[in-house]
């Protein structure tokens, strides 16, 4: 490791499991602000193939997070954080127990003051015994109260007890390895996260667990270093629409082209795409990028935004007084928009059946009267959430955890 200024803290950013950017947006976030601040920043990251641009200009040095590689599948959907976890490494002893090893031996060679920790459960296994501050980030979504069992990501009754029996055994394989560590044995995995902050960057609403966390800190403000192409809608005078979509869901192509045939000026923001896919309609009512663009800043000129649920830009679009239609593709997202629809804030559509009804939904709630009052009136009773950026509060919980 480098040689490290006498007056000057380390902090370690981390992320684990999950696959969005918002991951990694969220943390190149805070450690560019705590650069700013004189910190010594470190990133270990579970996929550092997207990570570059994102911490452009950044002194933080990125690390490979430890990761679980074996590929196994369940003979039904994921319904619950016990079975991500019992598909990442918990589901034996021995394999839970390299894997914390791993994250025990870095922790320690970086040796922070502070642990921030983005959807890290093992990272936060390691440091249980280990001596540094801790600070939890995230959507609430993966952040389950310590004391208190997790919850079923699907609103059936008939699967409670099968959550319960999935808890039950990732516990077990938790308590094996804490007992080979010399450590007291937790009661639930929430109690693996446990830290002197939980930061939620979400509204209260849109907190999974929100009704029974008691000590969350909660900031909607984020952002996206590195990213600094901006949206570019055609020259078209119709009413704005802005998309974030992914490839691969399944009624991609008639998303798009339910999208060119409303009657509105549509950008769509579509990294990794290839261009040929939308191409075809670009006119100047019609524009796209495959690259990742600035969302944020677009927000407030858009009429409705287009997405699949991603808590960040979802945020982002009704906190600038913006309605969404949501399009989820995973369980996280289904959350985000149920609770959404829940607020009248939008539509949720499960499933396209054709472009041309996918193109009346647009235009329906392009110029829906209240789902626009709606979505104002929420942006300005959570304006607060948005006072200050995330970064901002984690640099501040910081200083208070170090005494600076």
């Amino acid at each position: 490791m480098d040689q490290v200024e006498p007056s000057q803290s380390t902090v370690l950013c981390t992320w684990e499991l999950g696959g969005q950017l918002g991951h990694i947006a969220r943390l190149a976030h805070i450690a560019l602000q705590l650069e700013t601040q004189g910190y010594r920043c470190y990133a270990a990251l579970k996929d550092l193939s997207r990570a570059k641009p994102f911490f452009e200009g950044s002194q933080c040095r990125l690390l490979q997070a430890p990761v679980f590689l074996p590929k196994i599948k369940m003979q039904r959907p994921a319904i619950s954080l016990a079975d991500t976890l019992l598909l990442t490494g918990y589901l034996k002893a021995e394999e839970l127990s390299g894997l914390t090893d791993a994250w025990a031996n870095l922790i320690q060679l970086v040796n922070p003051e502070v642990l921030v920790m983005d959807y890290s459960p093992t990272a936060a296994l390691a440091a249980l015994a280990l001596p540094c501050r801790k600070i939890i980030v995230g959507t609430g979504f993966w952040q389950p109260v310590p004391g208190h069992p997790i919850r079923s990501w699907i609103t059936d009754p008939s699967q409670s007890e099968l959550v319960k029996r999935q808890e039950q055994m990732v516990v077990k394989t938790i308590n094996e390895v804490l007992t080979s560590r010399q450590h007291p044995p937790i009661s639930y995995i929430a109690d693996l996260f446990t830290a002197d902050r939980i930061i939620i960057n979400t509204p209260p609403e849109f907190d999974y667990y929100g009704d029974i966390r008691q000590d969350g800190l909660y900031h909607s403000k984020s952002g996206a270093p590195g990213i600094n192409q901006p949206v570019q809608f055609g020259a078209g005078t119709q009413p704005k629409v802005l998309a974030y979509l992914k490839p691969g869901h399944p009624q991609f192509d008639l998303i798009v082209k339910g999208l060119a045939l409303s009657s509105a000026n549509v950008f769509i923001a579509c990294p990794r795409c290839d261009p040929k896919r939308l191409s075809a309609y670009q006119s100047e009512r019609f524009n796209f990028s495959v690259e990742p663009v600035q969302l944020a800043d677009a927000m407030s000129a858009a009429g409705l935004f287009v997405g699949h649920g991603s808590s960040a830009s979802t945020q982002e679009s009704i906190l600038a007084g913006t309605p969404v239609i949501v399009l989820p593709i995973q369980l996280e997202q289904l959350a985000t928009a149920q609770s959404l629809h829940q607020l009248q804030l939008g539509h949720v559509i499960p499933r396209v059946d054709s472009a041309e009804q996918f193109a009346n939904l647009v235009n329906s709630a392009l110029t829906s009267h209240e789902l626009k009052q709606n979505a104002e009136q929420y942006a300005q009773k959570r304006a607060h959430t948005m006072e200050r950026s995330l970064a901002d509060v984690v640099v501040e919980e910081c200083n208070t955890l170090l005494g600076k």
